[in-house]
């Protein structure tokens, strides 16, 4: 007498089977790196060198960066310390260099950081003592990019600096033969000093929260090129980062 086995059929429906079955398989994390997306930095068609970014201010009153305008980055060329709260002065591989204003709340960029802004229809341009300013954008306008850009100081005597000093302001110099650096004023801002070479002199201002200690002996200078304008002074000043760009 032959065995027989009796098969046990489910009693569940097949959808309903077939909907438990895909459910579990999707109950699941997802394979791959987690946090978040990279920042890719932009390309190239949507940037515009900052010498032409520049070039959109006429000169005279606040104006609004242009809805449409390209994106710039630069790289972030001043120690933070040494500046007011707030500023930053940047350039880009083309020699072009523009001071930047944040708004409050914004990150202390450190430098070196490489910075790509959106400044359209929300940036406003304006000369703030006689410096070319951007200021207003949104935090989110600004981000840091992973890129290192090549940034040479510009072989300069002081009388060429000043001669240029609206077209390299916010970009590095270096003046090699200085004659003499010489202590002129203090106050609790800051200290300045008279750097001289045989074809003129410059204002060198130290901020004392920088804690940058002025070896007068050096004969060679690196900074960037700042202007300090008002109704009573007009002056053409390099900007230092470290005691180093002193040699």
């Amino acid at each position: 007498m032959s065995a027989s086995i009796a098969i046990k059929k489910s009693r569940l429906p097949l959808w309903l089977l077939w909907f438990a079955t895909t459910l579990l398989s999707c109950n699941k994390q997802p394979i791959g790196p987690t946090g978040p997306d990279p920042i890719i930095p932009s390309p190239a068609s949507e940037l515009m060198k900052i010498a032409d970014f520049r070039a959109l201010y006429p000169g005279t009153g606040t104006v609004l960066v242009p809805t449409g305008t390209k994106k710039i980055r630069g790289m972030v060329i001043s120690n933070s310390a040494n500046e007011a709260t707030g500023n930053f002065r940047l350039q880009d591989e083309n020699g072009g260099g523009i001071y930047l204003y944040t708004v409050v709340g914004s990150p202390v960029y450190p430098i070196g950081s490489v910075l790509e802004i959106d400044a359209a229809g929300v940036g406003q341009l304006l000369l703030y003592n006689g410096d070319l300013e951007l200021k207003s954008v949104p935090m989110d306008k600004i981000v840091i990019v992973p890129l290192t850009l090549s940034i040479i100081p510009r072989l300069a005597t002081c009388a060429e600096i000043i001669a240029n000093r609206n077209a390299w302001a916010s970009t590095l110099v270096k003046i090699n033969n200085l004659t003499n650096i010489t202590q002129s004023s203090t106050n609790s801002a800051g200290t300045t000093y008279t750097l001289t070479d045989a074809t003129g002199s410059l204002t060198l201002f130290v901020r004392t929260a920088a804690a940058i200690t002025i070896n007068t002996a050096g004969r060679s200078i690196t900074g960037y090129v700042s202007i300090y304008k008002t109704t009573t002074q007009d002056a053409t000043q390099i900007g230092i980062r470290s005691a180093a760009d002193i040699q």
